[in-house]
């Protein structure tokens, strides 16, 4: 297992800059957060030189490119709005595969609550176009995480790729925070979750955040689990900061 940290821990840091964050800090990989107009770079406008570049410059400074997080969202039911998000889920994985990033994570929240099968019919909404996804990325060589997010929990997060007949592609990135503020702890998440797992976010503050992750490690690497445990922390006072506390977490286990 690998840790990392999401760039909107870092906004203002250019890609060389969070590079040298990362190996300042103990880090083995970045994820990026595109779309929301930080300085990294890594985002659809890249020429095709630039994105040979930034691959480039991840190797050279020893770090995985272990994730690309743009906002795509399947759980939405509007006409035509699930086909303008795997328009634009495609493209992110055609970056990816670019600049040697080898997961998108994409959401599945939020799922709605009302009565008449509408969570059921949601839940084969997102399977189909994660099915139609996964073939794209799969060619591309790069993996698409679901992201347990709000109130798509584990359970919910396994329903899908259930659904979706597990392709090889589609994985989960299982953010434990948001399936404990649903109500769905470490072990209970885990039994939907498991064998499935390619990616984690984690935040230490969460409330008794080092016994969770203690146990989240524990139990992933008794499932082979062999991915990152990335930061995800969105534009706090003191990067630096946060960079360290969760290092400090991260090595305790």
């Amino acid at each position: 297992m690998k840790v990392a940290f999401m760039s909107s821990v870092c906004p203002a840091m250019t890609l060389a800059e969070l590079i040298a964050a990362g190996q300042k800090h103990g880090y083995e990989g970045i994820e990026f957060r595109p779309e929301w107009d930080q300085k990294h770079g890594i985002e659809l406008a890249m020429s095709p030189a630039d994105r040979k570049d930034a691959a480039q410059m991840l190797a050279d400074g020893g770090l995985a490119g272990c994730c690309l997080s743009p906002g795509v969202w399947f759980s939405k039911e509007e006409e035509g709005a699930r086909d303008e998000e795997l328009a634009k889920l495609l493209t992110f994985i055609d970056l990816a595969a670019d600049t040697k990033i080898g997961r998108v994570r994409v959401f599945g929240d939020p799922l709605p609550n009302m009565g008449g099968r509408r969570r059921a019919a949601n839940y084969e909404g997102q399977a189909e176009y994660l099915r139609k996804a996964s073939v794209h990325a799969e060619e591309a060589g790069v993996k698409i995480v679901l992201e347990t997010h709000t109130n798509l929990r584990g359970v919910d997060a396994g329903e899908i790729m259930y659904r979706a007949g597990y392709p090889a592609a589609l994985w989960i990135n299982w953010h434990l925070e948001h399936c404990l503020m649903h109500g769905e702890g470490v072990d209970e998440a885990y039994r939907h979750v498991k064998g499935r797992v390619d990616h984690v976010h984690y935040n230490v503050e969460v409330p008794d955040h080092q016994a969770h992750l203690e146990r989240q490690i524990a139990l992933l690497r008794d499932d082979g689990f062999d991915g990152f445990f990335s930061v995800e922390v969105i534009n706090p006072e003191d990067p630096e900061d946060v960079l360290t506390r969760h290092i400090d977490a991260w090595r305790k286990p």
